[in-house]
């Protein structure tokens, strides 16, 4: 798949659980239902009010129709409700690579299977679609939970990058960055594989 198609025709990724449809701004409402001020104490921005949460899904998709992100609202199919958003950006058609990130679930929604599922499907579209040979992640160095998050689905911590950005509040931050190349994808989709069989078993 040529890379700027995707910008103007934005693919729905989805298994029989979840659904990732291109963000659109009738989902700013659902999405502001389901926010809660923990979602961006380590982001850039912090949404407070609807007009926020409107002027951030907007500009997101701003950024999808210039050729630079792609973000997506995430849809639990078993009750048909909105529970998150996460994109892909950073996105390089030269070097094949891309980053994922800007990602959170409603309260009910962390910690479950949503956050694996998202992340196999996003994943199994880079390197299996898109042909990618490198998907990174960052995260706050402060942020404990999301870097045992990213190490759980098998990316290779690479190190520090200091000041990497201010948040609104003024925090300068340092990031802590991961990846996993297109030669270590086939064990980390097995890793996923693995997990999600144990928690249909758990389930049953």
């Amino acid at each position: 798949m040529k890379i700027p198609i995707i910008f103007k025709s934005p693919p729905t990724l989805e298994n029989d659980v979840i659904q990732l449809v291109p963000m659109e701004n009738k989902h700013s409402i659902s999405l502001y239902q389901i926010n809660h001020s923990n979602h961006w104490h380590y982001m850039l921005s912090a949404i407070q009010t609807q007009q926020e949460m409107d002027t951030w899904v907007t500009h997101a998709i701003q950024l999808r129709e210039k050729g630079l992100a792609l973000p997506f609202t995430i849809i639990n199919k078993k009750n048909n409700q909105i529970v998150g958003t996460t994109r892909l950006y950073e996105i390089n058609s030269t070097q094949r690579t891309c980053e994922l990130g800007s990602t959170w679930y409603g309260k009910d929604y962390q910690r479950t299977f949503v956050n694996s599922t998202c992340k196999l499907l996003l994943l199994t579209f880079c390197f299996e679609t898109l042909n990618f040979i490198r998907v990174q992640f960052k995260t706050d160095e402060r942020n404990e939970r999301s870097q045992k998050a990213i190490e759980r689905i098998g990316a290779i911590k690479e190190g520090v990058i200091r000041n990497e950005r201010i948040l609104s509040n003024g925090y300068i931050r340092n990031a802590v960055l991961y990846s996993i190349t297109k030669e270590e994808w086939i064990d980390v989709k097995q890793g996923f594989i693995e997990r999600e069989e144990k928690y249909r078993l758990r389930t049953l």
